[in-house]
């Protein structure tokens, strides 16, 4: 089992290998891109649901690309300057202790979502949530000795039967903690999310036991983004459908709940550790699944609210609020990058910038 013996950075990146970055500048691609009701925005970079922070201080975004169609990686400079990894250019270096990975995805429908990253050296692991050809997390490998980075795919590790991952997070004694937003065998599985009845799922993996369901996780609605302490002991999850925040007692297995009055998705911990950002939606379950299977390059009418979480106090501290950002919105998470506030979205041709409260 590779090293992930590392404090969690929430999204994805890697080491060794081949890379190809086509640079695209951090001015607009759209006509409609200028600032908008205090948000500013980089544009002509589509869809990125997920962000985490590399060592260097640069953030990489997961693409969640339509079915069918091929999704990539960004990767963003604290200066706003943009590099697109390519798929097909990640070297394939597969690594004998995921054996039971059937090989590399296809990358013509590949398909990141939740991302988790760890990092030592100039070597990172990355971990993405893949919907394109099968539902599995890949792992990658990305070298940061040089001035940029090199990206390897090095395995996979198949979900278990029924899930339809959503987010992950790398445990510190190599395991791995992974959202289900579903199963994908319910046939009611959409009135569920939409009336917020129990749905979906929260697993672990580890080498010697493979995946194994969470106990007490089966009430949660619609389970969303996860972030781990660095002790691994506890895990937060965002209930999407449920409007809820779970905490999850790693070592007691006790699960408790707050009920927020958004739709919480990603969970990103602060550049300094000490609260969780969380992103999400101001509006209805169904809205949200009309737009994620629509063909609208944006859906700025599914409102963006982002919270700061104290976990030690259970406090939330509200950033982001609105509807009113021209044509962004379908918020998922956020992300530090110095004194701004990073916001993205899985339904959008740009990312929103604000300034830190």
């Amino acid at each position: 089992m590779p090293d992930l013996h590392c404090r969690p950075m929430r999204a994805g990146l890697l080491t060794a290998g081949f890379y190809a970055l086509t640079l695209f500048g951090s001015t607009a691609f759209a006509e409609d891109c200028a600032p908008v009701n205090g948000a500013e925005f980089i544009c002509g970079v589509d869809n990125v649901e997920d962000f985490v922070r590399l060592p260097d201080g640069r953030i990489l975004g997961s693409d969640l690309a339509q079915y069918g169609q091929q999704g990539h990686f960004w990767l963003f400079g604290t200066d706003r300057s943009v590099l697109k990894v390519q798929p097909e250019d990640i070297a394939i270096a597969p690594d004998p202790d995921f054996a039971g990975c059937p090989g590399a995805p296809d990358w013509s429908v590949f398909g990141p979502h939740g991302l988790d990253l760890v990092a030592s050296g100039d070597t990172a692991t990355l971990l993405a949530v893949n919907h394109g050809g099968r539902e599995a997390i890949e792992m990658f490998k990305i070298d940061l000795a040089g001035k940029d980075p090199k990206f390897s795919w090095t395995g996979c590790l198949i979900a278990p039967p029924g899930a339809w991952p959503d987010d992950v997070a790398i445990l510190p004694d190599g395991g791995v903690i992974a959202t289900s937003l579903w199963d994908t065998r319910d046939d009611t599985r959409v009135e569920k999310l939409n009336t917020g009845k129990p749905v979906g799922g929260l697993f672990e993996w580890h080498p010697d036991k493979g995946w194994s369901p969470v106990k007490g996780a089966e009430a949660m609605s619609g389970p969303n983004g996860v972030v781990v302490t660095p002790d691994g002991s506890t895990a937060y999850v965002a209930a999407w459908s449920g409007k809820q925040l779970f905490t999850v007692d790693r070592t007691t297995g006790e699960i408790t709940a707050q009920n927020v009055d958004f739709a919480p998705d990603n969970l990103v911990w602060s550049a300094d550790g000490s609260s969780i950002l969380i992103g999400g939606v101001i509006t209805t379950v169904p809205d949200v699944l009309a737009c994620f299977v629509s063909q609208d390059v944006n859906c700025p009418a599914l409102g963006v609210r982002v919270d700061r979480l104290n976990p030690e106090t259970g406090e939330f501290k509200t950033l982001v609020k609105g509807n009113d950002y021209g044509q962004f919105g379908a918020a998922t998470g956020a992300i530090e990058v110095d004194d701004e506030l990073w916001v993205n979205s899985f339904r959008s041709d740009r990312i929103a910038i604000f300034e830190l409260p």
